[in-house]
């Protein structure tokens, strides 16, 4: 992989070195380096034109589309921060999120508008808002991109610039803006290029599927953009059309979570497919069993890595290597060893190191920590505690020093890769009339890993169902972390101090499993 000291020299560095390759492929589109590179320009001397400063907050409510990854270069050109903003929210999550961001422009992909219905007063004061689409009410993309210079800006960056900003859901239903820098990236990818096996070259096929929301999503664009490799992705997550593209385009790589290589094991037919071309799958985002691992790797016919990470740490800072996938090695429950460079221990409740299998919170330190949420400093310092970063997993490690996920000390829940967290889902619960009390937790389920349940207990004479229930909660907050089942109950558990008893919840749901995460 290419050494660059910032992400937006990356682009320039391919566009001059393989001008003729293509970049990327998505919503049926090639884009070459060279072109990605003139249209980086474009897009970046648009927002300097409009008044955007170096750090200013730029969203982009798009899906995976050729257009956000021309975003992102112009923004890094610009040396502006790019928000990539989740698309499947609701317009008063949204509308938090651009508040609190304090974004000056913006770039909307057409049918996405409905989702800004709550912003009109942040839009009307920034400094554009782009439409990718015919785009009647506000400017289009294709028309503002063709107004400007094609000239390179070359505005000036350094590796300790956040250039890019990922909202992660919150434990007090708040999310939380997580800075990433170009540094932490030069540490992260540096730190996966050291193992032979995980090495980005500028001959693979990528298949990244993850939304660019996401940080997994923007990572595969990034590591792809540095290394010169053709980057594939999709707008949806579509079992068949995934299934195809992999025989079709000869993927060499993909990253994926453990909910989709579920999904396209079920497509017909997928065993008759030639996957010859692929070399390694990494999966991340959620464990998964080892039924649906040994039934892809006897699949796909490639070899298979782990990543454990989270969007504070930038990507992985552990990974289970290919060759712990080997029958007999006994360590597909874990999720690896840290990377070179990366600390991670495992620490009592009072800071000290756990001793070989003892579970305790799993503990970062090192270049690829966040600098900290946007204009949260309490929240900072809440996670980030003498330069280590508190993940709210309790885990453990064995005598080979491979770390094992067991339980988590935060209540969020993991459904199919996408954090949820109960406090968002019970604010969004009190706003029914008809509900006195609710807590959230998550249960096993076979398809997502965990599933959202809530239990409610309603007010006298209310006669609310459990279809009513979910219907309301998604008017407030995004369809993926409503809950997929209500039960009725009498009361919620608390302790004295009012906090709900969640562990007494879970147990129940949980009872025979070997771990409390699924």
């Amino acid at each position: 992989m290419q050494s660059v000291d910032v992400m937006g020299n990356a682009v320039r560095l391919q566009g001059r070195l393989r001008p003729t390759s293509i970049a990327c492929s998505a919503g049926g589109r090639d884009i070459t380096f060279e072109a990605l590179d003139r249209r980086a320009s474009r897009i970046a001397n648009g927002l300097i034109a409009a008044g955007c400063r170096p750090g200013a907050r730029v969203a982009a409510l798009t899906r995976n589309i050729p257009e956000f990854i021309e975003i992102l270069c112009g923004s890094l050109k610009a040396a502006t921060v790019l928000l990539p903003v989740n698309w499947r929210l609701a317009p008063g999550e949204v509308r938090y999120i651009l508040e609190h961001a304090q974004v000056e422009a913006m770039f909307v992909e057409e049918d996405l508008l409905p989702s800004l219905s709550q912003s009109a007063e942040i839009l009307a004061c920034a400094r554009a808002v782009i439409v990718v689409g015919k785009g009647a009410a506000l400017e289009g993309y294709e028309a503002w991109c063709s107004r400007q210079s094609g000239d390179d800006p070359v505005v000036p960056a350094e590796p300790e610039d956040v250039f890019i900003q990922m909202y992660t859901s919150g434990t007090t239903g708040m999310p939380k803006g997580v800075q990433l820098t170009h540094e932490n990236y030069n540490r992260s990818f540096g730190a996966m290029d050291r193992h032979e096996w995980s090495r980005a070259r500028a001959d693979e096929i990528v298949f990244a599927p993850a939304p660019f929301f996401h940080v997994n999503g923007v990572n595969g664009l990034l590591r792809c953009l540095i290394s010169g490799s053709r980057l594939i992705t999709v707008d949806q997550f579509r079992p068949a059309q995934v299934v195809e593209i992999f025989e079709r385009e000869r993927v060499t790589r993909a990253a994926m979570a453990p909910a989709m290589l579920q999904m396209c094991l079920e497509v017909p037919g997928i065993a008759e497919r030639d996957f010859s071309a692929l070399r390694l799958i990494t999966y991340g985002g959620s464990p998964i069993t080892e039924r649906v691992l040994v039934e892809a790797r006897d699949t796909f016919k490639c070899a298979f890595a782990q990543g454990y990470g989270m969007t504070e740490t930038t990507s992985a800072v552990c990974m289970l290597a290919p060759a712990d996938h080997a029958d007999g090695r006994g360590k597909l429950q874990s999720c690896g060893q840290p990377l070179p460079g990366i600390g991670v221990r495992v620490v009592s409740s009072d800071g000290e190191a756990c001793a070989v299998g003892e579970v305790g919170e799993v503990v970062v330190q090192g270049g690829v920590v966040t600098p900290g949420y946007y204009r949260d400093g309490a929240a900072t310092g809440r996670t980030i505690v003498d330069g280590w970063l508190y993940t709210g997993d309790a885990g453990y490690f064995d005598a080979d020093g491979y770390l094992y996920i067991h339980d988590r000390v935060k209540d969020m829940i993991v459904s199919g890769g996408e954090n949820v967290y109960p406090a968002e889902v019970e604010n969004a619960l009190f706003r029914n009339p008809d509900v006195a009390d609710a807590a959230v937790i998550g249960v096993p389920d076979a398809r997502w890993g965990e599933a959202v349940k809530a239990i409610v207990v309603l007010r006298p004479g209310a006669v609310s169902d459990e279809a009513e229930i979910i219907r309301q909660v998604r008017e407030h907050i995004a369809g993926y972390k409503a809950p997929k089942s209500v039960d009725f109950a009498a009361s919620i558990p608390r302790n004295l101090a009012g906090k709900i008893l969640r562990r007494d919840l879970r147990e129940p749901f949980w009872a025979g499993k070997t771990r409390s995460v699924n």
